[in-house]
């Protein structure tokens, strides 16, 4: 594609004073905002990083074969074609969209917004689809799932952010597309609304798990960090994808969770007409009469159909632990529901899914007592999953946790307050400490233990030796949670990232122990 072309679809951004040979007009085949990905042909994005310029590694991109550039900064001296945007999110937007022809426009594309939960939901619409026949994307926070060309099954790729840079987000849709997908799920974080990474997907359905205390550090407040996740909502267009051969029924949607405190306010903040899940509340999508267990919850499922019509109420079964996990199950039900999937099709597809990495992921070594590994690192996702382990165990619950460094500090507190409140003993140790030292780190949590007149933990620093501790400390018929880390499989210092999985250590002791 020429990219005089791909310039022509920038819109508003695009500002005056492009520079660079007079009428150059080269052919692009790539897009990247990476100088170590450019390759012949790369258009490349002078994206300003954190802590560096963009501008530093222009002559390091052309060196490698970009034909132009495009930054938000006046380059002088190049020897190819410069233009300068007035924003680089949007722009890229724009650019990847029209580069890669729309791909959100050509399949059914699902995103999910909230602080906890969006995983979880990912993984059971994902299971549902696959029942349902359809073949089935996921960009999220565990990894991004492409569907096999030609095949059954999934290409697993790592995941760098929950919700990808622009150029990726439209190169993994139009990859979807071309190896057949009939729907992708969108993991979308808060971060991604806020810097227009989805800005030019098409969305079939937004859905709106919980909003609770998380990324102040970025949003500043509340109020912030809601405006952010309402863009996925307030943005929807009315109008139904005509998509020739595509499975399902056509039709925009919004779901959201009216158990939630912000559950109203973001329905207002809706184009489309909302579509209501939960428990307690007065809502379309409902589940009564709950029985959980360690290794399932069942429910009486009641949803709506692709036209909107109420469902006769059916038992629905996950092989997931929590009433947390019901509400991530209301959720995928209820878009699979508005997708057109039936009724019996989604209970199977619920049914299927057997657990979800790092998510109360069990770690089984024939011990006589339980350890689970979970995500958990807010205080509302520490109070739901505490309050699903609690319900569930026998005897002592005990916790080990961290928080990250560089990230909002006024939730430390509130975490340690809720850790020891719901457990009988807690390790308190270091997450990804990042640039801070994990020792403040420590204090910071300590200071809500104190405010809240515990005194159930200590502190042990490095992880493994915490983990270590607390598997050692667990008697039979004890609940041992391993809360922060979840899936991930590197722990992050200042100036390194070390092998580091939660699940991993947790075998090793218990295989030596069991």
């Amino acid at each position: 594609m020429k990219l005089s072309r791909i310039l022509s679809a920038l819109d508003r951004e695009l500002l005056p004073g492009r520079t660079g040979p007079a009428g150059a007009d080269p052919e692009i085949l790539d897009l990247t905002e990476d100088s170590r990905a450019v390759r012949e042909g790369s258009l490349f994005f002078a994206r300003a990083g954190q802590k560096t310029s963009g501008l530093r590694f222009v002559r390091e991109a052309v060196s490698r074969g970009a034909r132009a550039v495009i930054s938000d900064e006046d380059i002088p001296g190049l020897t190819v074609p410069a233009a300068r945007v007035a924003s680089m999110s949007r722009a890229q937007s724009a650019a990847a969209d029209f580069f890669y022809g729309h791909p959100s426009g050509r399949l059914r594309v699902v995103g999910v917004t909230g602080t906890n939960g969006k995983t979880t939901f990912t993984y059971l619409l994902e299971a549902v689809a696959v029942e349902a026949g359809w073949r089935t994307g996921v960009i999220g926070t565990v990894n991004y799932r492409l569907p096999i060309q030609g095949g059954t099954g999934v290409e697993t790729i790592a995941a760098p952010n929950t919700t990808p840079n622009a150029l990726v987000l439209q190169r993994a849709l139009h990859e979807m597309r071309g190896r057949g997908a009939d729907l992708a799920v969108l993991e979308v974080s808060s971060h991604a609304l806020e810097l227009d990474r989805a800005d030019r997907v098409d969305f079939d359905g937004a859905v709106f798990t919980n909003l609770t205390q998380d990324h102040l550090d970025f949003h500043k407040d509340m109020e912030g960090y809601f405006a952010a996740k309402s863009k996925l909502f307030s943005r929807m267009t009315s109008e139904p994808k005509a998509i020739p051969g595509s499975k399902g029924r056509p039709g925009k949607f919004c779901i959201i969770n009216m158990d939630d405190a912000y559950g109203k306010k973001m329905a207002d903040a809706c184009a489309v007409r909302p579509t209501g899940y939960g428990i307690d509340s007065q809502a379309e999508i409902t589940a009564k009469n709950l029985r959980l267990e360690s290794r399932e919850s069942r429910f009486d499922l009641r949803l709506l159909d692709g036209a909107g019509r109420a469902l006769p109420a059916a038992q629905a079964v996950i092989r997931l632990p929590g009433r947390h996990n019901v509400q991530n199950a209301l959720a995928a039900a209820g878009a699979a529901g508005l997708l057109g999937i039936p009724l019996p099709v989604i209970l199977k597809g619920l049914a299927r899914l057997e657990s979800v990495p790092g998510r109360l992921e069990p770690i089984d070594c024939g011990q006589d007592f339980t350890v689970v590994v979970d995500y958990a690192h807010t205080e509302d996702a520490l109070r739901n999953v505490l309050k699903a382990v609690r319900h569930l165990a026998g005897k002592r619950v005990l916790t080990l946790f961290g928080c990250g460094g560089d990230r909002d500090r006024s939730k430390r507190p509130l975490m340690g307050a809720a850790a020891t409140e719901l457990s009988d003993f807690c390790v308190i140790t270091s997450d990804n400490p990042r640039s801070e030292d994990p020792s403040r780190i420590a204090l910071d949590v300590e200071v809500g233990i104190h405010r809240a007149g515990r005194k159930n933990y200590e502190i042990v620093i490095d992880r493994k030796e915490a983990i270590a501790r607390i598997l050692q400390m667990a008697r039979p018929g004890d609940w041992v949670l391993l809360a922060g880390k979840g899936h991930e499989t590197v722990q992050i210092f200042a100036d390194k990232r070390v092998q580091f999985d939660d699940r991993e250590i947790a075998r090793q002791f218990l295989s030596g122990r069991a």
